[in-house]
């Protein structure tokens, strides 16, 4: 029975309850040991049985924190005989992150979507999973777990996870959660009585102060009494420890239990504890080696220390585990981990027992050895390849330590920090490149170490400060390879663009073409790309945009295959206002992003889709690509990323004129990237609210907020040439034109440069606003109306048309205002853009014509965004389970979106999608 935890086990068994009925829910309970947590998960257990409910559990393990996707594997191991049913991509994931077939490199978290999607084939009438001592997770398996935990919706699984208080390791961010005191002193008084059997008065209540309420204390201090302590005739031994922690007296009482075993027994626990995962074949083969027989399992199962279940043996409890490993002498602990090595030798269990045996080499070594140092770089590359990269900086760095040569250690303190990087673990990998740059002179093993000092800045400090790690490294490591000082140089360039520093920018490139590298070297298109930038960084539209016209036609000959290859053609098409082109690069990214798992990748492949998307007047499947990409973005620790979409997204708000949520996405830009130095991200916050002021008809606010973008930290990025337009119109609706025509002319110069269509028409349509007289006004509108039928940027046009109209109405020609009148509104009605679309309702009263209220957006607009993607795969032909593979959900979540969608739509079945305008 539990006691005292009636409000825990109310919310466990609604959790349940909806996970019977279709509805998925996470719970995280966290607390000090003892505290319950366990007891709470045999709760939910019991219930589940009671309701029907499949349940699956895995555990984290102290001693396997270093082991790639152990505890992943431990949970859903009862249901790896379903892989063939999930998406090749993701089962061909698991099976790597298993050991069950070769790994092709899969990101962790496809692993973590491939999870999902086992969970819910698991599910049937209801899934239980439970996941305790998640504070040992092992990284890959967490951030698998955690990926997957925050996509349950619709699948019928409620996943419980317990976890100690105070682990930095396990960060279940977002996820809801409860935290365990201790039990009130009726519950505690109650729980003792019945589980600490005859105790002295004074005992008890000694017992009950120094428990603190902690239910495992309560039950475990009593039974490492003796007769004597019970009656109260000797002050108990866990009384003399005087200021050990809770924890530290009921290790020792599990230790009295485990001293109080025959010896045989005590060093058949302290193997399986140095074991880890249960497999009893295993444990019983080392202690053979040790001269223990398999009857020694017997006294620790009678004590109840220990349980064998199908051929596992399980501690009852975690800290019994640490009691039997902690309380044993070291040189055991050393001949235990030799044991297990030998046993583990030539196992037929793939690289799972290989990594194993190599980890237990690893403890049991108590000097330099490099032929262990060799295995466990090994088992660093196996993990490297199924992407458990906390795994791979682990084994890397053990290897280091462990290595005998200088070279040799630092080399794999290098990989180590490397891995570090890839992991997300920032600060480990800046003390591992700390260590290793103290170790060595070699400027190529510089050149690395500053390629992760420089990711750790950009992330988590100032773009500025990583090109100055990655200029000042490149200059030493130029002699002797000129192609890694080149890309590095370029990455320099880069992080000025984020910076808004021209100067440093100019300086990269500069050093660049001092190289002298061959004409046909692969980085040739990027050092194009990257001079043009520079140059636009300085202002420069017409020296700038020459080469990255240049770089963008060469790349598109070449074909380069590498995402980051792809992403710099699809941002050169930016620069030149191209956006067909980068919204096919882009899409085309994304698709090969879903399709090859590639899911670090698919924010930047979906920021860039969003780009092209908003800037052709697709502002649904902009939102709704943005929102994905922030939610991926958010789960893969790329904090930038997240910056520049909630800037699109606040633009995006701004564009709807909603001013709750425009306002709430800059201030979280602003936050992050002012403290940051990320510019480039702080532009698109300018830009919205500056927006949202011009389209409330806060005109004098607008062309502030903008003039100090054009002016302040912003100014050199082309995010700030783009917005002119708006500040443009906002000077002269404030009747201050003055202050518009130096911003226009380099406006002017950039959609000179540029060659496009709409630029130049958008370029007239500003010097309409401030021409002199009205034959100059009304001979610009009308180029800029006839440029604007060669396509690109409809939100554009339709200001365009809005403004000619409302010229023509003031000049009394009421008929011709209408023309261009009538279009605006429909674009604007079709794109949701609120108050442009109020604008030109107003305008169009003006000249006489009565309108209708705010037209229909279509089908599209009766869905949210998630809904609207899911919507039209359907509507392709695609499977539920093909969507769920691309949009990175289960595919019962995908079925519950549509049930949800139908009836929006007026449809009874996926056949009639295809007669719906979805804004396609």
């Amino acid at each position: 029975m539990l006691y005292g935890r009636g409000v825990e086990t109310d919310r466990i068994d609604h959790l349940l309850a909806e996970a019977r009925d279709g509805r998925s829910g996470v719970l995280v309970l966290r607390g000090p040991a003892g505290i319950g947590k366990s007891a709470l998960l045999e709760h939910a257990a019991g219930t589940a049985e009671a309701l029907g409910m499949r349940t699956v559990r895995g555990v984290g393990i102290e001693s396997e924190t270093e082991m790639v996707f152990a505890a992943l594997h431990l949970l859903l191991r009862s249901g790896l005989d379903r892989l063939d049913r999930l998406p090749a991509p993701q089962a061909d994931a698991l099976r790597g992150a298993f050991g069950l077939a070769p790994s092709r490199e899969a990101n962790r978290f496809l692993v973590g979507l491939g999870a999902l999607t086992l969970l819910s084939e698991l599910a049937g009438d209801g899934l239980l999973c439970l996941v305790d001592d998640a504070q040992w997770l092992d990284r890959s398996s967490a951030d698998a777990l955690l990926f997957a935990a925050r996509r349950l919706e619709a699948e019928g699984v409620a996943l419980i996870l317990s976890a100690r208080d105070g682990s930095h390791a396990f960060r279940p961010t977002g996820l809801p959660e409860i935290r365990l005191g201790g039990l009130g002193s009726e519950a505690a008084a109650m729980l003792l009585g019945e589980t600490g059997g005859t105790l002295a008065p004074h005992v008890r209540d000694r017992i009950l102060a120094e428990s603190e309420g902690n239910p495992l204390a309560l039950i475990e201090l009593p039974a490492a009494l003796t007769p004597d302590q019970r009656a109260g005739h000797v002050t108990p031994l866990a009384y003399h420890l005087g200021p050990l922690p809770l924890t530290g007296r009921m290790q020792e009482a599990f230790q009295t239990q485990i001293h109080a075993l025959p010896e045989p027994a005590q060093t058949l626990l302290l193997v399986a504890a140095a074991e880890s995962t249960g497999d009893l074949t295993v444990v019983l083969g080392a202690a053979q080696r040790l001269g223990i027989h398999a009857d020694a399992v017997e006294p620790g199962e009678r004590s109840g220390l220990i349980r064998i279940v199908d051929g596992e043996l399980a501690f009852r409890h975690p800290l019994i585990r640490a009691a039997a490993y902690q309380g044993a002498p070291f040189t055991r602990r050393l001949a235990a981990h030799r044991a297990l090595a030998a046993a583990l030798d030539g196992a037929h269990d793939g690289s799972r027992h290989d990594d194993a045996r190599a980890w237990h080499l690893a403890a049991a070594c108590t000097g330099p050895d490099e032929i262990v140092a060799a295995e466990l770089e090994q088992a660093a590359e196996r993990a490297r390849r199924r992407s458990g990269h906390a795994a791979t900086t682990a084994a890397y760095r053990r290897a280091a330590q462990l290595s005998p040569e200088p070279r040799e250690q630092v080399r794999r303190l290098i990989s180590s920090a490397e891995a570090a990087m890839d992991a997300g673990q920032l600060l480990q990998a800046r003390a591992l490149a700390d260590r290793a740059a103290l170790l060595t002179d070699d400027p190529r093993e510089h050149a690395r170490l500053a390629g992760v000092r420089a990711a750790i800045e950009f992330e988590q400090g100032s773009p500025r400060v990583a090109h100055g790690i990655l200029t000042t490294a490149a200059a030493p490591v130029s002699a002797v390879d000129p192609t890694r000082a080149a890309s590095m140089l370029l990455e320099a360039v880069r992080d000025a663009w984020f910076a808004g520093a021209p100067e440093l920018a100019r300086q990269g490139v500069d050093r660049v073409h001092a190289l002298a590298l061959p004409s046909g070297h692969h980085l040739r298109p990027v050092i194009s790309a990257m001079t043009g930038l520079a140059a636009l960084l300085a202002g420069d539209s017409t020296r700038g945009l020459v080469p990255i016209h240049a770089a963008l036609a060469a790349a598109r000959r070449s074909q380069p295959g590498t995402p980051g290859d792809r992403l710099i053609i699809a941002s050169m098409a930016f620069m030149v206002g191209d956006d067909e082109t980068s919204m096919d690069l882009a899409a085309r990214l994304a698709d090969d992003c879903r399709a090859q798992g590639m899911i670090g990748w698919l924010p930047h492949a979906l920021q860039n889709l969003a780009t092209s998307q908003l800037y052709l007047g697709r502002f649904r499947d902009a939102q709704a690509s943005a929102t994905e990409a922030v939610r991926i973005a958010d789960d893969t620790g790329q904090h930038h990323r997240v910056d520049h979409l909630q800037g699109m997204l606040a633009w995006l708000a701004a564009v709807h004129g909603d001013d709750r949520a425009c306002t709430e996405l800059t201030g979280r830009v602003r936050a992050h990237a002012t403290d940051h130095g990320n510019v480039s991200s702080l532009a698109w916050a300018v830009w919205a609210q500056g927006l949202l002021a011009l389209g409330q008809g806060r005109t004098q606010a607008a062309l502030e907020q903008l003039e100090a973008g054009i002016t302040g930290t912003v100014r050199y990025q082309l995010t700030t040439t783009l917005f002119v337009p708006d500040l443009v119109e906002a000077a002269v609706r404030c009747e201050q034109a003055d202050r518009a025509r130096a911003p226009l002319a380099r406006f002017d110069e950039w959609a000179t440069a540029t060659g496009q269509p709409w630029a130049r028409a958008v370029a007239l349509r500003c010097k309409a606003l401030i021409a002199g007289s009205e034959e100059e006004t009304e001979a610009h509108y009308a180029d800029a109306v006839s440029l604007h039928l060669n396509g690109g940027r409809p939100f554009e046009e339709a200001r365009t048309q809005l403004l000619f109209g409302e010229w023509l109405r003031r000049n009394r020609r009421k008929a011709d205002a209408r023309v261009h009148l009538r279009q605006a509104l429909d674009t604007f009605d079709r794109a949701g853009a609120v108050p442009w679309a109020s604008r030109a309702r107003a305008e169009l009263r003006a000249t006489g014509e009565a309108t209708a209220d705010a037209r229909a957006a279509g089908a599209a607009g009766l869905l949210t965004p998630q809904e609207l993607q899911i919507v039209r795969l359907a509507a392709q032909g695609a499977t539920n389970r093909d969507i769920g593979a691309q949009l990175f959900l289960s595919p019962r979540t995908v079925g519950y979106h549509l049930h949800k969608a139908f009836p929006k739509l007026g449809v009874a079945s996926r056949t009639e999608l295809a007669r719906l305008d979805l804004g396609d």
